[in-house]
């Protein structure tokens, strides 16, 4: 059944939503995790990434910030490596936003407003739209709990170690990466991002997994995630209550009426 209480703003909920980017289990560890050069952390990693091709999930979503609260029910499809879909709603099932993107385009359709903006799927107009700076890749990474490592100077290296925890540090053109991975599943237990201002631009808990056998192999999914945007003071929190990988024949479909104001980015 779903559940909700107030209507979240979709322009407040959607620049979290891309960092679903992220999970893991909460787990007791008792000293520090066994050596692994970083170039073996990886390549475990992105075999683990790579078993899930799509992703059906559903679940309560609640907002906290300074300014307003509230809750509703996400949907979300994916399809790798080229689409997302996602849509929100707030009490009684009534449509709040809905956004498509493609790695060559994208759609957002606020209900509310009875607004659409559509352009090519840029970082510039991704992170409009989302309000943060993100990649097509890293959207469709994060939302399937799943990160592809590329290469680095440094794979040759033993992996650090933070409270129990192997740490993976990636440096980009829009900021740093630091990833908290749990030993043994190999899963993210947390993430945070810091842009080139050396400002905490996001912070990602995964509290829980899902463990599902695909093809014989146990493939993990987030259940719980927490996250934050420190400036801001803003706190997301997702719980996925239905889920379902590999399924074939998803539909990525939004229902615009006539009566839609449409902007057109390019």
């Amino acid at each position: 059944m779903k559940k909700s209480l107030n209507i979240i703003l979709p322009d407040v909920i959607l620049p979290f939503i891309c960092i679903f980017i992220i999970s893991c289990t909460a787990s007791q560890n008792t000293g520090e995790p066994d050596k692994i050069p970083v170039r073996d952390l990886k390549a475990i990693i992105n075999q683990n990434s790579s078993l899930i091709e799509t992703l059906e999930a559903s679940g309560n979503i609640s907002f906290d910030s300074p300014e307003q609260s509230g809750s509703g029910w996400i949907e979300l499809k994916i399809k790798k490596p080229d689409t997302v879909f996602v849509k929100i709603e707030g009490p009684f099932g009534i449509s709040v936003a809905n956004a498509l993107i493609t790695r060559n385009s994208f759609i957002y359709y606020n209900v509310q407003e009875n607004k659409v903006i559509t352009g090519p799927s840029s970082d510039i107009n991704i992170g409009a739209i989302l309000r943060i700076k993100v990649t097509f890749d890293e959207l469709i990474n994060g939302f399937t709990a799943g990160f592809k490592f590329d290469e680095g100077k440094d794979d040759s290296l033993i992996a650090g170690s933070e409270n129990n925890f192997y740490v993976l540090n990636v440096n980009g053109l829009n900021g740093n990466q630091k990833y908290l991975i749990e030993p043994g599943k190999y899963t993210i237990k947390k993430y945070n991002y810091m842009d080139n201002d050396n400002t905490m631009a996001v912070e990602v808990d995964y509290t829980s997994y899902l463990e599902e056998e695909l093809s014989g192999k146990s493939v993990y999914l987030p259940a719980s995630i927490k996250i934050k945007n420190p400036s801001k003071k803003q706190t997301v929190y997702v719980d996925y209550i239905n889920t379902e990988i590999n399924k074939k024949g998803l539909s990525f479909k939004i229902k615009i009426p006539k009566s839609a104001k449409v902007i057109k980015w390019q």
